[in-house]
């Protein structure tokens, strides 16, 4: 998650690198296109303003605004189309190279069991695949370890 700090020191650096942009069109770069002239017109600022024209004060109510806007959940869905798209064992709780705990030798974690999380359309697919490719890998070489040991 980015801060405050963190926007404002990207809002700066695309000012001096592109001032000529819309700032609409730096949004757009970061979040999905829609997104920045609804942000824009809440904050009260011209849709057609540029990164150098972004005043000092415009700058931090649009930064306030992307990083502590409530964003109240009103509906869903529903079960069928419902997805996990955060959370799990934290990466730094295993071993890359084998995907085996660091807290519970033995337990190999994979996939969504795991913080990681992707765009919907194959990522995380591809994260489980390929994560599982490296415990399996792992477990080979344990098994195989176990059976040439006298």
């Amino acid at each position: 998650m980015l801060t405050f700090d963190d926007v404002e020191r990207w809002l700066i650096g695309e000012a001096a690198s592109r001032g000529k942009a819309l700032v609409r069109t730096a949004l757009g770069s970061v979040l999905p296109t829609a997104i920045g002239p609804v942000l824009m017109k809440a904050v009260g600022l011209d849709p057609d303003v540029t990164l150098a024209q972004l005043a000092r004060d415009a700058r931090r109510r649009s930064i306030g605004a992307l990083t502590a806007w409530p964003l109240p959940v009103v509906d869903t869905r529903g079960y069928n189309y419902a997805e996990v798209t955060a959370g799990g064992v934290s990466l730094t709780e295993i071993d890359p190279s084998t995907m085996e705990s660091k807290l519970c030798p033995g337990l190999f974690l994979v996939g969504e069991a795991l913080d990681v999380d992707g765009r919907l359309g194959g990522f995380n697919f591809q994260w489980a695949w390929s994560s599982a490719r490296v415990a399996g890998a792992a477990l080979a070489a344990r098994a195989e370890a176990a059976r040439a040991a006298p």
